[in-house]
């Protein structure tokens, strides 16, 4: 009988879980803008050559200093006693 009684609390459950997922109308929420009837005066504006050259000065020093070999120190740890 408890057993009957838990499915059925479960079942009920899942139901009212999914029925806002069952809701949905497939329609999504989004807006739309129309710049059609707008003027806008301006010009276009291209980037300053002092900052253009500013950002290829920038040069930062490495953050590990990786070895381009390994070999030198997996040959010294063949020498030590314990992987004899």
């Amino acid at each position: 009988m408890l057993r009957k009684q838990l499915f059925v609390l479960v079942v009920v459950m899942a139901i009212c879980f999914a029925a806002p997922a069952l809701a949905d109308d497939g329609e999504a929420d989004t807006e739309f803008y129309d710049f059609e009837n707008m003027h806008i005066d301006g010009e276009f504006v291209s980037p300053d050559l002092e900052h253009m050259q500013a950002q290829g000065e920038a040069q930062f020093d490495r953050l590990l200093n990786l070895q381009t070999s390994f070999i030198p120190k997996v040959e010294q740890s063949t020498e030590e006693p314990s992987f004899r």
